[in-house]
């Protein structure tokens, strides 16, 4: 009973988007693509559409099916495309399976640069909220505020190793935090170098705070070592490579990438590669000669800082990029296995190929601008998963993460979170076009012919006589 209508509740500020998501689920593909073209069909009809209400409505106010898909725009008329694409067949939806294998690769030094992330701590609440969460245990650690190296006036000093590191592994965990409230967990972690503290905190090792700590202790120790040291890429593989660094003492591998390996050194030792090398190489543009012995000097300090640490077993399966192998309770509890990251070189490579038995369907990278992936498909070519990096530098920062998750569930099938997606934004219920049952013609049949003592009954479907015993 209706009694009469509800009070009027006062829309906050709406936060403003620089794209949209959107699902579209059926019973069948018939049913997925019918809905697609009805989508599109009132978002090209319908100017006064406002997209982000339109997510809202049919994200949230339609219980997920068998059969799913998701896209994303910038506007009215991308969307209304991308929908298009569904209903014509370019897109097909999957159908919801099992549990798929989510990876997270966690990113190293070198990825940041000024204003990364920007965009998402203006649109997406969640992030937001995990980097202030950050900002606010940084700020015993550093001396500069961490929104400041971020996004304000102190972003050129993102160049230095002390203020980079913490930089990075901040916006790893706001990610992480905004793809967990998204309903995106991994299954299985990895890092390279400094991300491999990151993951280690995704597995249950560090506690938050904890890693915000050691992140930025480790990132000083290292700014304060030699500054005449540098690194390079070099295209070829461990054995070439072993050879040829023979001849140059001073030239060490700092990381195994698969077909490709990273050299550290003095300046004038890796120039001096370089030149002579009979393979392409790259010169890398870094402060420092890291997992070097410039380092050796940062490795019993940051050893004392970690035993001081409360560290536990991983939760889940979490690749060592020391040995290679999984680490296990010993492996990440043990203080000077961490200050010997700081030193040794990184077995990327090889903890790749251990985390492949896992069977990831899709491999995230978890960082400000995709630098593990090309790394991770050439040795993870099968089974082919899909490849997800949470942002790129030189793409709008909502716009990448909602091609990631779209990507991550028309890969998967499995379910998002819709109604956190839009927590916060203020968003509101508006109209959208019905679903389209496959609705059937029903005929009744044909009346049967009545027997002796039937019993009489008002809902019964067919007419009845009664007979007494008398007849």
């Amino acid at each position: 009973m209706i009694v009469e209508e509800p009070p009027r509740v006062e829309r906050g500020a709406v936060v403003v988007q620089d794209s949209h998501l959107v699902r579209v689920t059926g019973a069948d593909e018939r049913a997925v693509r019918e809905l697609a073209a009805a989508y599109a069909d009132h978002l090209t009809a319908v100017p006064d559409t406002d997209p982000g209400d339109f997510a809202r409505t049919v994200n949230t106010g339609r219980a997920a099916q068998r059969w799913t898909t998701a896209v994303h725009g910038t506007g009215r008329a991308e969307l209304a495309a991308h929908l298009t694409e569904i209903a014509d067949g370019t897109t097909q939806p999957v159908r919801s399976a099992g549990r798929q294998v989510t990876a997270f690769l966690y990113t190293g030094q070198g990825s940041q640069y000024a204003g990364m992330a920007r965009r998402l701590l203006t649109t997406e609440p969640h992030f937001r909220d995990a980097l202030h969460e950050c900002a606010d245990l940084l700020a015993p650690h550093l001396d500069v505020p961490l929104l400041d190296l971020l996004h304000g006036d102190a972003r050129h000093l993102l160049d230095e190793t002390r203020y980079a590191q913490p930089a990075v592994v901040s916006v790893e965990v706001a990610l992480t935090r905004l793809l967990a409230e998204a309903g995106v967990r991994p299954d299985t972690v990895a890092g390279h170098s400094l991300g491999e503290l990151t993951a280690a905190w995704a597995a249950g090792v560090l506690a938050l705070p904890d890693l915000l700590r050691l992140t930025a202790v480790r990132g000083a120790l290292m700014q304060g070592r030699s500054t005449d040291g540098t690194m390079a890429v070099v295209h070829t593989g461990t054995a070439t490579l072993t050879e040829a660094l023979r001849n140059h003492p001073g030239v060490e591998i700092a990381a195994y990438n698969g077909r490709t390996h990273t050299v550290t050194g003095p300046e004038q030792d890796i120039a001096r590669f370089c030149e002579e090398s009979p393979y392409r190489t790259q010169r890398l543009t870094v402060s420092h000669a890291f997992h070097s012995a410039a380092m050796e000097p940062a490795v019993p300090p940051f050893a004392e800082a970690v035993a001081g640490t409360a560290l536990r077993a991983p939760e889940l399966p979490f690749a060592d990029t020391l040995t290679g192998d999984w680490h296990n309770a010993a492996t990440a509890t043990d203080p000077q296995r961490w200050a010997d990251a700081i030193r040794r070189p990184v077995r990327f490579a090889q903890a790749l190929t251990t985390l492949a038995g896992e069977g990831p369907h899709v491999v995230w990278e978890i960082g400000p601008h995709p630098q593990l992936l090309p790394m991770a498909r050439t040795v993870l070519a099968e089974p082919h998963p899909v490849w997800v990096p949470t942002l790129h530098r030189e793409r709008n920062d909502q716009v990448q993460l909602h091609a990631a998750l779209a990507a991550h569930h028309r890969a998967t099938g499995a379910e998002l979170d819709w109604a956190a997606l839009h927590a916060g934004k203020n968003q509101r219920t508006t109209t959208a076009p019905t679903y389209p049952f496959a609705r059937q013609e029903l005929t009744a049949p044909p009346a049967r012919r009545a027997t002796a003592n039937a019993v009489s009954h008002p809902l019964f479907d067919h007419p009845y006589e009664h007979r007494s015993e008398a007849e």
